[in-house]
């Protein structure tokens, strides 16, 4: 039975099945929970196995794509590959610059402060210990906020330069809001807008860091003033599933107010 599944809801997700509301109707998610778990070790011969077929199944789905379009698969193959736009390639090259500066600034942060959450975490054990009142579920709620920055920290370059790839193959007659750039801007803004609220939370119980923690702020916001500048439609764009039930929606912007 696929009548359940929501065609494309895994199209323009964040890869983070654990919070997602939308697995059971979501194929990709159902087909990676057939594998078995050895079907999941890179060194065992399975998980090349479902790797290939996992490929030749999106291969038959494109030719038959193709064939119902009146487009013969035979001659796509030998159409020459399109040079890259150099206007393309030169934003490509920035932004990347610009992303992963913002994901090395992370890692940067987390080592510098590895002895300082050693030190407040033993205070919080003492604490417990000496039977003092402890704000357990600000915590819980501190590290739910360093999951998110941790999982976005590249998430968010990876989308964006799949969002500034994808301009050069935006033909004329295409629907433009509903382009595979909008659709990689949107969720790379959904990535960020999450981090940023997520580095408030943390802001607000290391008070001590403030100004490392506002100077990934400002890189942030930065991206994000880039992400509107450049994909200014990026917020009428429709994702399957998550904007036709967004009361279903996990909240994860870690919004304090």
């Amino acid at each position: 039975m696929e009548e359940h599944f929501i065609p494309g809801v895994h199209n323009y997700c964040d890869r983070w099945c654990e919070r997602c509301p939308f697995t059971a109707r979501c194929r990709v998610y159902a087909t990676e929970q057939e594998f078995s778990e050895a079907a999941n070790d890179p060194q065992d011969p399975a998980f090349w196995q479902n790797i290939k077929k996992s490929f030749e199944g999106v291969l038959e789905m494109l030719n038959k794509m193709m064939e119902e379009m009146g487009i013969d698969p035979a001659e796509v193959e030998k159409m020459p590959f399109p040079e890259t736009d150099p206007d393309v390639k030169a934003l490509e090259k920035i932004m990347r610059e610009k992303t992963m500066r913002y994901a090395d600034a992370v890692n940067d942060f987390f080592q510098e402060a590895g002895e300082y959450f050693e030190e407040k975490g033993e205070q919080l054990q003492e604490q417990v210990e000496a039977g003092e009142p402890v704000d357990l579920e600000g915590w819980q709620f501190f590290h739910d906020a360093v999951d998110v920055i941790r999982w976005y920290q590249y998430f968010i370059s990876a989308k964006i330069h799949r969002a500034v790839t994808s301009l050069e193959h935006i033909e004329d007659d295409d629907d433009r809001i509903q382009s595979d750039s909008n659709g990689s801007a949107k969720i790379a803004m959904i990535a960020i807008e999450r981090s940023l609220g997520a580095w408030e939370v943390l802001r607000q119980q290391l008070l001590e860091k403030n100004s490392e923690i506002f100077e990934l702020h400002r890189q942030l916001q930065h991206l994000r003033s880039e992400i509107n500048r450049l994909f200014p439609d990026w917020s009428a764009f429709h994702r399957p599933g998550f904007d036709d039930e967004p009361g279903s929606m996990m909240r994860m912007d870690f919004n304090p107010n």
